[in-house]
């Protein structure tokens, strides 16, 4: 019997394979794809696992992302497109001898809860036992889609199926929602569309990638605002935005009514420079859908050829038991975002939504989880009261959608696992 399985190997199920071997754990990962890299694996084919398309670049800044002690090369770009991402886990990967714990081309259909542990099924009908199960498999695959009166008889997909530019020649183009993903489609999509235009039911905080100086606002933000107290941040980050960028209003965007970071921020500079340059067009929400029109909530209409819905994606882990899966309400029964408080062997990674890079967070995680499986760590008798308290503040600083229930600050969630970690050293006999 293994120690732990885990679901997944990209970033965080990498992660995970990295510290619970330092651990000597005996870990074994099952990945459904061909290689390691999650949704930095890209595909062309549309029904593929991964969300990424041909121009998918990071919103977070190399000097900001890097696992610990796997500093990006010097000669790479600030802001990395999907196929060096992927190289980057790869490397990371075959440099600490993790390819030995995987099995690709392995997905995983089933688990259950036994006496001794977890039972897991996968697609080649192999069936592996372990005591402690770590879903690691993300939560950016399953595609929402919300419903609105009518029909729309154009083309209609969600950004899930966005892989190429080439979709979007010559079409006239909704992007319904303007998250990192639709702001990059409708950037892709001035090059080739014959017109762009973004519906949107609330206003939006549009960070630009480069600041002061020339340096990625990740960096500046890290270094100049994060060490700052919180009822500082928001004042000085929103002083700084004024600056570089000046008003939404300016760019024919409603203005936010919410402070920053209440939401998931929008990250791109692109789209900023296309709204100013006419070649994006924002529209109010959608009121109904008929034939190749949609009207919108103010009264006007327009014509289109293609909608694209970049509303989302919904959290799901298929193979768990459905009173497990922590949608909804049963997401206050996790602890720390990683530790089921209904089933102590279940464990999840990555299952976050930083102002920042996931990837060295859920590294971070992944040390914490191998202090509780070797031991060292447990969780404090009171873990489910401080559970319901961290969410009841989780409702007062972010959105209440389910999108921004997975919301947390980089910087004083990584404090927080690092303390953890320090508090709780691996016993002895376990290091590598």
């Amino acid at each position: 019997m293994l120690d732990a399985l885990i679901v997944g190997a990209g970033p965080s199920g990498l992660a995970a394979l990295r510290r619970l071997t330092e651990a000597g754990v005996r870990v074994l990962a099952l990945e459904k794809r061909h290689d390691v890299g999650g949704v930095w694996l890209f595909e062309e084919d549309p029904e593929s696992h991964s969300s990424a398309y041909r121009t998918l670049v990071t919103i977070t800044s190399k000097s900001c992302s890097e696992m610990e002690g796997f500093p990006f090369p010097k000669e790479w770009p600030d802001y990395l497109p999907h196929s060096l991402v992927q190289a980057y886990f790869r490397q990371y990967a075959e440099k600490l001898g993790l390819l030995a714990h995987i099995h690709f081309s392995e997905e995983v259909t089933r688990a259950h809860r036994t006496a001794a542990g977890w039972e897991v099924h996968t697609s080649t009908g192999a069936c592996y036992h372990a005591r402690y199960l770590i879903a690691a498999s993300g939560h950016h695959w399953k595609p929402f889609l919300p419903s609105y009166p009518g029909n729309f008889q154009g083309e209609s997909y969600h950004s899930h199926a966005y892989k190429d530019p080439i979709q979007l020649k010559n079409r006239r183009i909704l992007i319904v929602g303007a998250g990192n993903s639709g702001a990059d489609i409708a950037t892709d999509a001035v090059r080739t569309a014959q017109s762009v235009d973004i519906s949107l039911r609330r206003g939006y905080h549009i960070l630009p990638k480069f600041g002061f100086f020339g340096e990625p606002t990740d960096f500046l933000y890290k270094k100049l605002v994060a060490p700052l107290p919180r009822f500082l941040r928001g004042p000085m980050t929103d002083l700084t935005l004024h600056l570089l960028r000046g008003p939404m209003k300016r760019y024919g965007m409603p203005e936010p009514q919410e402070p920053l970071f209440y939401t998931h921020p929008l990250v791109n500079s692109e789209l900023l420079y296309h709204l100013r340059h006419g070649k994006v067009r924002i529209r109010p929400g959608i009121n109904r859908l008929e034939g190749t029109t949609v009207y919108f909530t103010d009264g006007t209409a327009g014509e289109y050829d293609t909608l694209i819905w970049a509303t989302g994606y919904e959290v799901d882990f298929p193979y768990l038991p459905q009173d497990l899966v922590p949608t909804g309400e049963k997401a206050r029964r996790l602890y720390l975002h990683i530790f089921s408080l209904d089933e102590p062997s279940l464990l999840f990674l990555g299952l976050i939504q930083p102002n920042g890079c996931l990837w060295n967070l859920s590294e971070k995680q992944a040390a914490l989880a191998a202090r509780y499986i070797t031991g060292s760590y447990t969780l404090p008798p009171q873990a489910a009261e401080e559970a319901e308290a961290y969410w009841q503040e989780h409702e007062k600083q972010y959105a209440g959608s389910a999108r921004h229930l997975w919301e947390v600050d980089w910087f004083e969630y990584a404090a927080r696992m690092d303390k953890l970690v320090r508090r709780h050293p691996l016993p002895a006999r376990t290091h590598a």
